[in-house]
């Protein structure tokens, strides 16, 4: 059981630095997506006066645009280090938490994030996997005692 576990664990690391990859691509298409917002907004608003000169709600619209990709740029970084975070540790068996944790913040992305946080929550909370955690954690202790 513990093997298969184990088995899960790294297609489970290995789907998170998968996602990770793709979710770079984001940072690509945000840039379009916001050129896009800005040009359909100005083609539906009215934002020019009355005697038709750009007005100064021009200039507020054109800084929330900005402020939204700003916001959705670092939400992409902060996910795609998340994924790659969570698939290092874990294929390495380094940090059982921080798996966790990563896990249940990946489910917050619909639908292939919450498919892939859940099935990692489901596999880590498994009462034989904390122990494959351990087991790694003293194998490299092991390790460090025999070097010095």
């Amino acid at each position: 059981m513990t093997e298969k576990r184990a088995r899960q664990l790294n297609l489970i690391g290995t789907l998170f630095l998968v996602l990770g990859l793709i979710s770079i691509f984001n940072l690509v298409i945000l840039r379009n997506v916001g050129d896009q917002f800005k040009a359909n907004a100005e083609a539906t608003a009215n934002l020019t006066s009355l005697e038709g000169t750009k007005s100064e709600s021009s200039d507020q619209f054109d800084s929330m645009v900005n402020s939204m990709v700003i916001g959705m740029f670092i939400v992409s970084i902060t996910f795609t280090l998340v994924c790659f975070l969570t698939g290092v540790c874990l294929l390495k068996r380094i940090s059982y938490r921080t798996c966790l944790v990563g896990a249940a913040v990946t489910c917050i992305i619909f639908p292939v994030g919450t498919v892939l946080g859940a099935w990692a929550i489901f596999v880590l909370t498994a009462r034989d996997t904390k122990s494959l955690f351990e087991d790694m954690a003293s194998d490299s202790r092991t390790e460090t005692v025999r070097e010095t």
